[in-house]
Order: C-alpha cells, then sequence, then structure tokens
C-alpha cells in the first residue's frame, strides 16, 4: 500500500496566503509603477490582436495537455486523463507556492505516490524521468536556437545593476549546471539506479532521519525497479515522453510570442524563445515563491525593447503572469479537495481488502 507523507503539510494555509499576498504585490507594483493611462493609446489594436490572444490562450491549454499526456505516457497508461490532469495542476500549484523554478519536485514524489497504482519507487523515477526530459529540452534546444540568433539580440546589456556580461555568465552557469543533471540522472535512470539509491540511504542513516531507514530502503528498492523498466521500454515510449515534454515547453515560450505579437512589436520566434532560456535559467534562483518578481523583472528587463512604453511592457508582464502562474494557485486550491478525497478513498479501499 502506498504510504507516502502527509500531503497537505505542502500545501498548509500559510503556505498558500504568503505567496498570494506576495504576488498581489508584486503585480500591483509592477503594474501600477509610473502608471500612465495615456501609455495604452500606442496599442494598435485589430482584428489579428484578438487572435494573436486567443492564440495565447491556446497555449496555456496545450501546455497542460503536452504535461499531461508525458505523465500518462511515463506510467505506462496506469494514469488517465483526468488522474494526470489533476496531478499536473497541483504539481504546478506546488510550484506556485515553492521558491525556484523546481521547488514542486518534492510534492510531485508523494502526489504520484499517492495514485493507487503507483507505488513510491515508481512515482520518484517518474519525477525523475520527466525532470530529465525537462532538462534535455533546455540543454538541447540552448545551442540549437544559438545558432540562429546573435548573442547580442538575446543578452540586454543590463538590467538595472546587472550587467549584460554577468547575465550571460548566469545564464552560462545555469547551462552547466543542467547538463550536470542530465548526464547524472541519465546514469543514474538508466545505468546505476542503485547509486541513487545508496546515496539516499546514506543520508538517512543522520540524526533524526535514522527511523525512516527501512521506508526509504523499500522504496530505494521499488525505484531500482521501476528504473530497471525504463531501461526496458522501447524507443517509441520515450520519443512520446519527450514530444509531450516538446508541446509543453514550446506552449510555455509561444505565449509569450503571442502576446508580444498582440500587444507590441513582433520580434523572431528564435530570438524570444532564446531569451526565454536565458531568463529561465535565471529563475534557478530560490528566491521567491513561484519566482514572483523576479520573472517580472527579467521579463522587463529581456523583452522590454519590443514595447512602445514601460507601461506596455509592465502590463504584458501581468498578462503573462495571469496566464501562466495564478490560473494554477487559484486552480490548485480548487482542485486539491477533490484530488485528495478521491486517493483517500483509494487508500481506504486498500485497507479494507
Amino acid at each position: 500500500m502506498n504510504t507516502p507523507s502527509n500531503i497537505t503539510s505542502y500545501f498548509t494555509r500559510k503556505k498558500l496566503i504568503i505567496p498570494i499576498l506576495i504576488g498581489i504585490l508584486t503585480a500591483a507594483y509592477f503594474f501600477f509603477q509610473g502608471f500612465d493611462i495615456k501609455a495604452y493609446d500606442r496599442i494598435r489594436w485589430t482584428g489579428l490582436s484578438s487572435i494573436w490572444i486567443a492564440c495565447a490562450l491556446v497555449m496555456v491549454t496545450t501546455r497542460l495537455l503536452g504535461y499531461s499526456y508525458r505523465l500518462i505516457v511515463l506510467s505506462n497508461h496506469q494514469l488517465s486523463w483526468t488522474q494526470a490532469l489533476q496531478i499536473i495542476v497541483l504539481w504546478e500549484f506546488s510550484s506556485a507556492i515553492s521558491p525556484g523554478i523546481v521547488g514542486g519536485s518534492a510534492a510531485a514524489f508523494i502526489l504520484l505516490a499517492k495514485e493507487k497504482k503507483i507505488n513510491a519507487g515508481k512515482g520518484t523515477a517518474i519525477v525523475l524521468a520527466t525532470f530529465y526530459l525537462d532538462v534535455l529540452f533546455y540543454v538541447l534546444a540552448a545551442p540549437f536556437l544559438w545558432l540562429f540568433v546573435k548573442k547580442s539580440e538575446v543578452i540586454p546589456s543590463h538590467i538595472d545593476y546587472v550587467s549584460g556580461m554577468q547575465i550571460q555568465y548566469l545564464f552560462l552557469g545555469a547551462y552547466g549546471l543542467f547538463l550536470a543533471w542530465c548526464i547524472i540522472i541519465f546514469i543514474g535512470l538508466f545505468y546505476k539506479p542503485q547509486a541513487i539509491k545508496m546515496v539516499v540511504l546514506w543520508i538517512f542513516k543522520l540524526p533524526g532521519l535514522l527511523r525512516y531507514k527501512n521506508k526509504v530502503e523499500n522504496w530505494g528498492n521499488n525505484m531500482v525497479i521501476a528504473a530497471s523498466d525504463f531501461r526496458n521500454e522501447p524507443l517509441s515510449y520515450w520519443i512520446k515522453a519527450f514530444g509531450g515534454t516538446l508541446i509543453a515547453w514550446i506552449s510555455r515560450f509561444l505565449l509569450v510570442n503571442f502576446l508580444i505579437l498582440a500587444l507590441g512589436n513582433g520580434a523572431s520566434v528564435a530570438t524570444i524563445f532564446a531569451k526565454q532560456l536565458v531568463m529561465w535559467g535565471a529563475l534557478l534562483v530560490p528566491i521567491t515563491p513561484g519566482a514572483v518578481g523576479m520573472a517580472e523583472w527579467l521579463f522587463g528587463g529581456f523583452m522590454g525593447e519590443y514595447f512602445a512604453n514601460a507601461q506596455l511592457t509592465n502590463t504584458t508582464a501581468f498578462v503573462w503572469r495571469l496566464l501562466s502562474y495564478w490560473p494554477y494557485l487559484f486552480a490548485g486550491i480548487i482542485i486539491f479537495p477533490v484530488w485528495y478525497n478521491r486517493v483517500s478513498k483509494n487508500t481506504q479501499s486498500e485497507s479494507s481488502i
């Protein structure tokens, strides 16, 4: 039976209120900073602008569907579309209330392990696989895009007190970290899953954690088995999983492209994609829940050149976050009790057998 840690500890009232307050205050600060209603006169709204906004809304949906499809594939269709959609929304919800862009992974382990057909080890292997596929996308996309764009077109000369050279070093550091993660997870999942188990067991020998050693050892054994199953999967399995990854990330990036086309001056798709890759490298730094404030600040620094004035830049940043951050924050609040009631019934059913 699956007996993961208490998932409710990740979604306490305190953890919800703080990011919501920070998000509201940050949005208000960027939106009303130097507010001038006349700035909106520079928007040339046409029928095509409405189409671009509609395309942006479609990207919100395809991003969610891409991630859900990947989860279904990695679980070998043990998860239904309903289960996968709920898990992805709660996964994104956890990321929205956690610092850094990888903050939701801790909750993801438990979300998957709570599912009736997914044990803790299998859930861990799936989370590592999703992380590997995301990192693989970044590692492959960055050098590919640099073939089509100039560095001077991607990295701004400065953002406030941060120089372009510092931004470049930050990106290179993030890329090196992603590349290292990609190699380590690949080896751990496909060649040496036992090594991951041994590292985790060593950690749980530390004072205060020793009492969990037996449970963790059982988790490690399940993870090794799940990783072994991954090695035996056909190439088509990984092509489908990576296909879901591509759909999700391309949708995430195209959202910004469509907003710029609607509210600003259009630019090369490759250039805006490359800018976002650099931005995501910077968002690795775990400063605020859901990268609130940091994301808006970086958007202004990287995308400001496409807008007639700062007010339009800040407004577009607000709309971007309204479509990519806030929906998961509020949807998670609604979906969590629905998901929790469902998996609790599963646990009760298993206990009665």
